[in-house]
């Protein structure tokens, strides 16, 4: 007995111990891939052989990891958009930039001899990670390949990201991520929302069929429709967590794993440690993040930021941007940086505030960190970070396009002397970080249990009903029915009761008056 449970052990972590795993992440952005480097770095160091597609080879050899790189092969989003471009991603249009326009780009990568090496390959994979972002067709490969499916969602779910595992949305109090709602939505809140996620999901099926599934079949044969593979997808690891984002009703194959790409052993700089530790109140740190660039606000508006921070001459600011691009008179308590290890910037005791764009990796650092925000969206899902923050009393809200020098001051000066931002902030970053397991252990675990089991045991068990029965429309209705055919054969009943009774009075009465 002794010897067959030692056998199953070692049967167990043969699966999992050295699995081959397959990672595409065909996006050009680099704020999407800091999330999913340390993943795959993560499971080369849990012993697996990690396959990795990307444009953003790893700066040093990792066991176990083989980077095939896609860089050149597309213009990538680092430090290169501008204020004027990304304000044109609002809403549903971000839907028909990553599901019309995207797909364009990355599908047709597949035409690549990198690509097509793996396309045409022999090896035995046991799984494949991708993210779904507004395309589905390196779904396509997995088919081929015949394998189940990890997507890994950057940000929080998308409408559609729900669907595979017959989730619903909630949208009566979880806010599209499209929107700028939080999960408090008055009537006419909730009518757009439904609306926005209703569209969004319309909008990504629908360039999913005509868009993406047609340049997929140009260089992959035989597979059914994108739709049928994406809904057979076995998990989401969704950059998300209830502490920040409200809890859910969900089921296991949506893991929430927000912060997995916080690196805790990051330092500083010895010229940077000098520099925070040099600031007499405190230190305020702005950052644009990887994609955008802050040297491409209007010149009033940078001239306005910089009139607010020489305002605050007993703090230090650390501005992330290119100074070649400033214009001049840059205030003497600001220091000018192209890059900086930002979690380590974060988490240092005389950091009190981060002006952020509020895009979610930064503003997950903040978080953890305890580093209360002043927020300036721009685009995508940040105004929805921002709004949600700013709900939960530990960021302030700035309209980007009111954005002067009263407007900056007056959030920055709210944060830096309000106590309940850093109250708050310190309530929240407590219970973001009371978890069992770290992100990364914690998604490696899921990923390893696919790999060991597969993923349809964890899927809704309701997966199997129309919509109109997931809803109970089809009770709903037959209840209705029933009560207005008990209600119909009562009022039926009682008029004919009532009228036998009248008649039997109106006769006896007759009767009566026959007799006198």
């Amino acid at each position: 007995m002794k010897l067959q449970i030692i056998l199953a052990i070692l049967a167990i972590s043969c699966i999992t111990e050295g699995a081959k795993i397959l990672a595409i992440f065909p996006y050009q952005g680099k704020s999407h891939y800091i999330m999913f480097e340390p993943l795959v770095i993560g499971l080369a160091r849990a012993g697996h052989s990690v396959d990795v597609v990307s444009h953003f080879p790893p700066k040093e050899s990792i066991r176990g990891l083989n980077h095939i790189s896609l860089q050149g092969s597309l213009y990538t989003f680092v430090n290169n958009m501008t204020t004027t471009y990304v304000k044109s991603l609002i809403g549903t249009k971000a839907i028909e930039f990553i599901s019309y326009q995207g797909p364009n780009d990355l599908c047709n990568l597949m035409r690549l001899h990198q690509l097509q090496g793996i396309i045409n390959t022999d090896k035995n994979y046991d799984l494949m990670l991708t993210q779904v972002l507004g395309s589905n067709c390196y779904l396509a490969l997995a088919h081929k390949l015949k394998l189940p499916v990890v997507n890994i969602e950057t940000s929080t779910m998308f409408p559609w990201a729900h669907d595979p595992f017959f989730e619903s949305t909630y949208p009566s109090f979880i806010p599209c991520q499209l929107t700028t709602f939080t999960n408090d939505m008055r009537f006419m809140e909730r009518v757009e929302n439904l609306i926005t996620t209703l569209y969004s999901k319309f909008l990504f099926y629908y360039y999913d069929k005509t868009v993406s599934e047609p340049i997929a079949r140009k260089y992959i044969d035989d597979f059914p429709s994108l739709a049928d593979i994406y809904y057979n997808i076995s998990m989401v690891l969704v950059n998300s967590h209830w502490s920040i984002h409200g809890a859910r009703p969900t089921n296991p194959a949506i893991v929430e794993v927000a912060g997995l790409h916080i690196d805790e052993t990051q330092v500083l700089t010895e010229e940077l440690e000098v520099f925070l530790n040099s600031a007499k109140d405190g230190v305020v740190y702005f950052s644009t993040g990887t994609m955008l660039k802050s040297d491409s606000f209007p010149k009033e508006k940078i001239l306005a930021i910089y009139n607010s921070f020489a305002e605050l001459s007993n703090y230090k600011v650390l501005w992330k941007g290119n100074m070649d691009n400033m214009p001049e008179g840059l205030p003497t308590n600001v220091k000018m940086v192209p890059w900086v290890p930002q979690f380590a910037v974060l988490r240092h005791p005389k950091v009190k505030a981060f002006v952020t764009h509020g895009g979610l990796m930064g503003t997950l650092e903040a978080i953890h960190a305890g580093v209360p925000m002043v927020g300036i969206p721009f685009f995508g899902d940040q105004m929805l970070n921002v709004g949600g923050y700013a709900y939960r009393g530990f960021a302030v809200y700035l309209n980007y396009e009111t954005l002067n020098k009263e407007s900056f001051s007056e959030a920055l000066n709210e944060v830096l002397t309000n106590p309940k931002y850093q109250s708050n902030i310190a309530r929240v970053s407590r219970l973001f970080k009371d978890r069992p397991l770290s992100p990364l252990k914690k998604a490696i675990f899921w990923i390893e249990y696919v790999i060991r089991n597969g993923g349809e045991t964890l899927k809704s068990s309701g997966r199997h009903l129309y919509w109109f029965q997931y809803y109970l429309i089809d009770v709903g209705l037959f209840l209705l029915t029933i009560t207005m055919l008990a209600f119909f054969v009562l009022f039926t009943v009682s008029r004919k009761l009532t009228g036998f009774i009248w008649g039997t009075q109106n006769c006896n009465v007759s009767v009566k008056q026959k007799t006198f």
